[in-house]
């Protein structure tokens, strides 16, 4: 009786030990079996038609891999799906087995480790705060304050951003209401739907949006980051030493990698990893925001050209088959009827000659259309070829001042240097090529009224130029001469206007001369005044001085090259600020001009 007692008692424990095997214990027994708590998170873990998906889900499958091969460990998963977010932190507080894992992209933060663990973070963890479409962007923190009073807040109970948006309240001392949404919910989705929302939100899951062409703001002045994503356990768990190896194999972190990429991009993937050592955080994702763009803009164009040649594929050859059916149709009549109608057969023909002449001429008019469209096309191609002449002339300065003291480079570092130098001054020749004429007549630009800080926008300008300026031994400083530091206007036409003008006096000017970038106030109006030493203006170039593809007298000192738009597009711009531009030349020697924009 005691041997049937003992008998039935062990084979009722062996599954019980089998589903809480500790990792010890799977060393030994070389079989386990962990259940792994989930709550939705695109693209982290989600489920798309049943079947489970994201990178979390392949990372622990590549997991158990890993066991197979390096421990002989078989690893069996159960997914077990969470009632929310804050269930799978309480599963881990309060465990009842030791092998169970959660998987819902968990920051690392230092608050979760006084009551569960986390393995290794498998991807650098950057939160952003967003807010609703055509938000403007907050420069200083009372903007942001100022911004922020009223609005409604959108966050998950219990996670990282609700702790991020308290901090956000305490900090600035701002007065919003707070939306809790369910974990399954996207935060993205909505903030979209009211443009007074705003949250914090993961910088994958916002570049993602972007990458698709989401309409959201982020403001720059809150980007935070984290120690990163790490999977959850109990406190008393030992898995967590065999999942850290596992991540920092270096067999399988290239495979981690690729898994992260596969949801990601590997793009994304590789720009989060290089972001998240460097200092100047800001800066990078707006870089990197401006890039999906215009990556968006060209897959645009390229669809609509693919439209357009499909289009007109269809109407050659619905005129090749109005064509053929006619002339079918004309012998079919033609042979029934033969003598008896001919005449009949004449008018008939002269019809089909007219409908004829009706759809070629509609292929005409669609045809000017098509041309028209490709034509506008152009134009916004090659405005955007010309603003991007300016950086690229910085990169060639740069390029060519490094070469000018290489003496202690390598030469595999002079050959990489001569490469960028050479490859920038090739694509500034194929800008050259594509500029149109109409760059300097189009539409008026869409003015975007913010507080500008005028010395720091002169200070960017000289700064940018100074090592061309070097290279060419032309002195470059700016002046101030009023009290008020900020003008109400549009940050990037002014950049580009007073570039430009700071650009064509360092072209323009002979060694061992002074470059002058000043700002004054008078009669309610701000003046910027670029000033050189260079050959200055005739008369007759005078008369011709702000015409499109002008080139006057005075030539280009250091070899650069110059189209004559510059000083068309500074009128065209100056312009669309409601502002005036003209040229003064003192002592007839050097020029000054001047941009003077109303207050």
């Amino acid at each position: 009786m005691y041997r049937q007692l003992f008998f039935w008692t062990f084979l009722f424990l062996i599954p019980s030990l089998a589903m809480s095997q500790t990792w010890g214990q799977a060393q030994n027994s070389k079989t386990a079996t962990l259940d792994v708590y989930w709550f939705t998170s695109v693209p982290f873990i989600y489920e798309e038609q049943g079947q489970l998906k994201g990178l979390e889900y392949d990372l622990l499958m590549e997991f158990t891999e890993y066991l197979k091969e390096t421990r002989g460990v078989k690893l069996s998963i159960r997914w077990v799906e969470a009632e929310s977010f804050h269930s799978i932190l309480d599963i881990m507080k309060n465990p009842e087995k030791p092998n169970i894992l959660g998987a819902s992209a968990f920051s690392i933060t230092e608050d979760r480790k006084q009551y569960l663990k986390f393995s290794e973070a498998y991807l650098p963890d950057i939160t952003v705060l967003v807010t609703g479409q055509g938000t403007p962007i907050a420069r200083t923190y009372q903007e942001l304050k100022e911004m922020l009073d009223g609005r409604v807040a959108v966050t998950i109970k219990g996670t990282n951003y609700e702790n991020l948006l308290r901090n956000l309240k305490d900090q600035l001392n701002i007065d919003f209401e707070t939306l809790h949404i369910h974990s399954d919910q996207n935060i993205l989705d909505n903030i979209a739907e009211d443009e007074n929302r705003f949250g914090f939100i993961d910088l994958p899951i916002y570049l993602m949006l972007i990458k698709k062409g989401g309409d959201l703001t982020r403001q720059n002045l809150y980007n935070v980051r984290g120690t990163g994503y790490g999977v959850t356990m109990p406190k008393s768990s030992d898995w967590q030493t065999p999942f850290n190896q596992f991540l920092s194999d270096p067999r399988y972190h290239e495979k981690v990698g690729l898994i992260i990429s596969r949801y990601l991009g590997a793009e994304l993937y590789e720009f989060i990893e290089n972001l998240y050592g460097g200092t100047e955080i800001g800066t990078s994702i707006l870089t990197k925001e401006k890039e999906l763009q215009l990556a968006l803009i060209k897959n645009a164009n390229l669809k609509l050209q693919k439209d357009r040649n499909v289009k007109r594929v269809l109407i050659l050859g619905i005129t090749f088959v109005s064509i053929f059916l006619g002339v079918i149709g004309f012998l079919f009549f033609k042979n029934r009827r033969n003598t008896r109608l001919l005449v009949m057969q004449k008018d008939q023909i002269e019809e089909q000659q007219n409908d004829i002449r009706q759809k070629n001429e509609q292929l005409m008019n669609r045809n000017m259309q098509l041309i028209a469209l490709n034509e506008e096309k152009n134009v916004l191609m090659k405005v955007f070829a010309h603003d991007l002449r300016s950086p690229l002339g910085h990169i060639i300065g740069l390029s060519d001042f490094l070469n000018a003291h290489a003496e202690q480079m390598s030469e595999e570092d002079k050959e990489l240097l001569t490469q960028i130098g050479t490859g920038a001054k090739r694509i500034n020749q194929m800008i050259s090529k594509i500029l149109d004429v109409e760059v300097a007549e189009g539409a008026r630009s869409i003015v975007l009224r913010e507080q500008v800080d005028i010395t720091q926008i002169t200070q960017d300008i000289v700064s940018r130029y100074r090592a061309a300026a070097a290279q060419k031994s032309i002195e470059i400083e700016s002046t101030h001469r009023h009290g008020d530091q900020t003008i109400e206007t549009d940050h990037m036409l002014l950049f580009l206007v007073l570039e430009n003008l700071v650009s064509n006096a360092v072209k323009f000017s002979n060694a061992n001369t002074r470059v002058r970038l000043e700002t004054d106030r008078q009669e309610g109006a701000v003046l910027f005044k670029v000033c050189d030493q260079g050959p200055g203006f005739s008369e007759e170039d005078r008369s011709l001085l702000f015409n499109r593809f002008q080139k006057l007298s005075a030539k280009p000192t250091g070899g650069e090259q110059s189209i004559g738009l510059g000083l068309s597009i500074v009128k065209k711009y100056v312009g669309d600020l409601g502002g005036k531009v003209w040229l003064e030349t003192p002592n007839g020697t050097g020029s000054t001009f001047i941009v003077s924009l109303p207050v």
